[in-house]
């Protein structure tokens, strides 16, 4: 399969990427900054891991019953989602949550308890996004066609009105998150040759079944 690159001319200016790089490690060096969380980072992530697991917790013992009590647990569940999802897990899948490696590859496995798949992650968030930020066809995370995001993608008439129904999408983000999406995404990862390194599709497939399972298991069998 025919795949198609994009490089970067790095060789024409190579001063502005060290300029850059220098630039950025001096701001930590003067400002007495680690690239590493500090305490605020522990402590965020302590309220954060609390917000998603004591509701869920409350509920499974039946401390809390009844529609708007347990409404009220998961609305409380989800910040404490978004916060593990934009934060805890994302630094640490980055490497930059702890110098510790297996630190980072702990909080980096909270991704499973949020219906993700972590391989898949890193693959569409550090290597295709980083590497091809609002690039149309590269970058997945501008590639939802129902949104438009570049001004290299067509234009439709209904992207007027994405102002309006884009709440509402990513509200369902979750839902196509921790069913459909890991698994669509390893085959055209597959295709792609992006897996190659990492792991066998047919492990990775394996694993993402059963990351699946233990998070159905826990938001909605247990509950029940």
């Amino acid at each position: 399969m025919n795949r198609q690159v994009v490089k970067f001319n790095s060789a024409s200016r190579p001063e502005f990427i060290q300029e850059l790089r220098s630039r950025v490690n001096a701001y930590f060096k003067n400002k007495g900054i680690s690239h590493y969380g500090n305490w605020q980072m522990w402590l965020k992530t302590t309220f954060m891991i609390a917000l998603y697991f004591v509701p869920l917790a409350l509920m499974l013992t039946g401390v809390v019953s009844g529609l708007w009590p347990v409404l009220a647990m998961w609305v409380l569940m989800g910040f404490g989602m978004a916060g593990i999802g934009f934060s805890i897990m994302h630094d640490a899948n980055h490497g930059s949550y702890s110098r510790n490696k297996k630190i980072n590859k702990v909080m980096g496995f909270l991704i499973h308890f949020i219906g993700g798949f972590g391989i898949n992650w890193k693959i569409q968030h550090n290597v295709l996004h980083h590497s091809y930020t609002n690039i149309d066809g590269f970058d997945e995370d501008i590639g939802l066609k129902i949104m438009r995001f570049s001004p290299t993608q067509p234009r439709k008439s209904y992207h007027r009105f994405q102002l309006i129904y884009a709440p509402f999408l990513y509200s369902l983000m979750t839902l196509y998150w921790s069913t459909s999406k890991d698994f669509e995404q390893l085959v055209r990862y597959r295709q792609k040759g992006l897996l190659q390194g990492r792991i066998s599709f047919g492990k990775a497939v394996v694993q993402a079944i059963a990351y699946k399972l233990m998070y159905f298991a826990l938001v909605l069998v247990l509950p029940l």
